[in-house]
């Protein structure tokens, strides 16, 4: 969307840098009446992005906050994300030629559109419309990971002069004489990049705007983290439920065919006989009655075994020697950069002697990623502190996960894993009760307790490995 104020021919507030940069001047602020604008922005962006479980459509949200005029105001903007040693488009947003930009704004002005107020139910239609239509550029837009990338420690203007082969390409590509360019890393790893200009305005790009533009891109790189471990996590609960779905069709299959094939062969044909020739006298009939009310007992008992069976089969696979406190470091890692986002402080304490126990491996992963991202989500607001922390007890190895949230709800707290999918607010899909049915499955068990004032505490007891 064209900034308020003008179409200028070339980036005014700019002077040229070194080869290839373009030096930002201070410039005025976002708004001279609205102080607060970039606050109003992320504050907006933020409720948008706690509801978003998908990361196409937290991209689509901050992309829109980019480009949208009561936004940054930038012509249109971009998502690279690295992915298999390349930095791969992800997602654009905005017109893709003069023409397009010029018919899309008078069409926005007419109707009085206002693009931020569509951040809170966003479209997966008009998001897959918008990848598709931008799928070109988005292709060209993909290059190898440049090697160099460690040293875009904050975001820059680029010319199409930049020293760096893959800037160059970007601006080639794109059009662009300043391309802002905001590089998100890992370590000293690329872990995506966020693009925009004014191609069609060529309005300047003050220092305040980059720095607002780097601010939004953070928030968009926690929040495509949080979405897309949510999604991983959604998928492989779904994964595992149908597979132990069809293991146990499977085995209820083979099992009535085995169990109850005889007896209600022999009941049939006891029947199939007496329909065929009755026989005259009370005494005859007898006999061949009790052949067939052995036959229907004998299948009752089969199907009562099965269910029982059936119910008290565990959900995962074969149990296996798994370290708990290995386990345990491995997924506090896995949140660490969530946690500091959120300004949660997340520590692990793990004894020097290995607590090994008996699990499946995916179901006790599962298990320990819903207590730390439930203590994440009951934590985001108010700045806490979680503690993960293994130990032994007995014949059980323990891994408790302690948040200083808000306690839970009265209700829940008589009987936090006898629900549903519910639990206390900020959830994330992954219920309390689900994770009690994987621990069980595991031959384990949860507990929860709020003895210590200030503190939530949940366990998952699994039995030592011998």
């Amino acid at each position: 969307m064209p900034r308020e104020g003008a179409l200028q021919r070339r980036p005014r507030g700019m002077r040229r840098g070194r080869v290839g940069t373009w030096a930002v001047e201070p410039g005025p602020p976002l708004r001279r009446h609205r102080p607060s604008r970039l606050l109003d922005l992320l504050v907006a962006v933020g409720e948008s992005l706690e509801r978003a479980v998908d990361p196409e459509v937290a991209a689509w949200t901050v992309l829109v906050a980019l480009t949208a005029g009561e936004g940054l105001g930038f012509n249109r903007a971009f998502l690279l994300l690295a992915q298999d040693k390349e930095l791969r488009g992800f997602l654009g947003i905005g017109p893709r030629n003069r023409e397009e930009a010029f018919r899309l704004w008078a069409d926005i002005s007419h109707h009085q559109v206002r693009p931020m107020d569509g951040l809170h139910e966003p479209d997966p239609a008009a998001i897959a419309g918008e990848r598709q239509r931008h799928a070109a550029t988005l292709a060209a837009l993909t290059v190898s990971s440049p090697h160099d990338c460690h040293a875009w420690r904050r975001a820059f203007v680029a010319h199409a002069n930049h020293p760096q082969p893959s800037v160059r390409r970007w601006t080639e590509v794109l059009d662009s004489r300043a391309l802002l360019v905001v590089p998100l890393l890992s370590g000293d790893e690329p872990w995506g990049v966020v693009l925009a200009d004014n191609f069609v305005t060529a309005a300047p790009i003050y220092l305040g705007t980059v720095e607002a533009a780097e601010t939004l891109a953070h928030v968009l790189r926690a929040a495509i983290e949080r979405t897309g471990l949510l999604r991983r996590l959604r998928d492989e609960e779904q994964r595992g439920l149908a597979t132990e779905h069809a293991e146990m069709l499977l085995a209820t299959a083979r099992s009535l065919t085995d169990a109850l094939v005889n007896p209600l062969s022999i009941a049939g044909g006891t029947a199939r006989e007496l329909a065929a020739a009755p026989p005259s006298e009370p005494a005859e009939l007898l006999p061949r009655l009790r052949v067939i009310a052995e036959s229907i007992s004998r299948i009752e008992e089969h199907v009562s075994r099965l269910a029982q069976g059936l119910a008290s089969r565990a959900n995962g696979g074969q149990r296996q020697e798994v370290e708990l406190g290995e386990l345990a470091e491995r997924v506090v890692e896995r949140f660490r950069p969530l946690a500091l986002e959120r300004h949660v402080r997340l520590v692990c304490y793990r004894p020097a002697r290995r607590v090994r126990v008996a699990a499946t491996p995916e179901a006790a992963e599962r298990c320990v990623e819903t207590l730390v991202a439930n203590a994440l989500a009951a934590c985001q607001e108010q700045r806490g502190e979680i503690q993960v922390a293994v130990s032994e007890e007995g014949d059980w190895g323990r891994l408790q996960v302690a948040d200083t949230g808000p306690s839970l709800e009265t209700e829940l707290r008589r009987a936090p894993f006898a629900g549903s999918m519910s639990m206390r607010r900020g959830s994330s899909g992954l219920g309390l009760a689900s994770l009690r049915a994987l621990a069980e499955a595991m031959g384990g068990k949860v507990g929860y307790d709020e003895s210590d004032a200030g503190w939530v505490r949940f366990a998952l007891l699994l039995r030592r490995w011998s």
